[in-house]
């Protein structure tokens, strides 16, 4: 079952960074849910900055006296994120970080990622829903604990052209995943996050690629595919 912040409390999208504020708002945003699934990955030695966009539900249900009853949201408010690495921080716009079903806010992860700091950390972010019942206003907490902030080496570049290659869904739960190329691929090879080849299931039809890493330990991988003798590295989270 979906929690509560997953089903509709936020819709999250990356954006353009401002220079005058602390990010952004997409005022094009009009449904709600959860936009993108992962954060971008951070490189080692270079300034890491991704944002989020927000944007609250107008109502939904809750328990109130032991019964399941409906409910309209005044506000939700990010009261933290947590599990960021030392030297990451968070900032939002509105900066009280509390946002609405009439306007969309944002919410901006920076940091300065050092070698020391490489792998992968659990992001989470906690929340309190104000849900308003006729007179009564019922704060609702929950946190989404679903997110992973890969922190890696420069050297591995991730090639984000989607023309060129296209991974879904991902993250994967099943650890199945569909990788569509724009021309075949010579090779395809899976590592983790040290470097330590994997082993998977592949198989290949008119450039698409399935790909099963059920089998493997929870976590991100990284997956190397040549095509027209260029390497394209992208991350993939089971």
């Amino acid at each position: 079952m979906k929690r509560f912040l997953h089903v509709a409390l936020l819709s999250l999208v990356v954006v353009t960074l401002a220079k005058a504020q602390n990010c952004i708002p997409d005022v094009t945003i009009t449904q709600p849910g959860v936009y993108p699934e992962q954060p971008d990955t951070a490189y080692i030695n270079q300034a890491y900055d991704f944002v989020f966009q927000v944007l609250a539900i107008k109502d939904t249900t809750t328990m109130f006296n032991g019964q399941l009853v409906n409910a309209d949201i005044d506000s939700v408010k990010i009261d933290n994120v947590l599990g960021l690495p030392a030297g990451f921080s968070y900032s939002c716009e509105p900066a009280n970080c509390s946002f609405t079903h009439k306007a969309v806010g944002c919410i901006k992860l920076s940091g300065n990622p050092t070698s020391a700091q490489s792998g992968v950390y659990s992001i989470k972010i906690a929340t309190t829903a104000f849900a308003s019942l006729g007179f009564f206003k019922i704060p609702v907490k929950d946190t989404a604990d679903n997110y992973s902030l890969v922190i890696i080496g420069a050297t591995a570049v991730i090639e984000k052209n989607v023309e060129t290659v296209n991974i879904y869904p991902n993250p994967a739960v099943s650890g199945k995943f569909l990788v569509a190329t724009k021309s075949p691929a010579s090779s395809i090879q899976l590592t983790d996050l040290q470097g330590k080849i994997v082993n998977f299931a592949l198989v290949e039809n008119n450039n698409v690629y399935s790909i099963d890493i059920s089998a493997l330990p929870k976590g991100v991988y990284l997956i190397n595919l040549e095509i027209d003798y260029k390497t394209y590295t992208h991350k993939i989270i089971h």
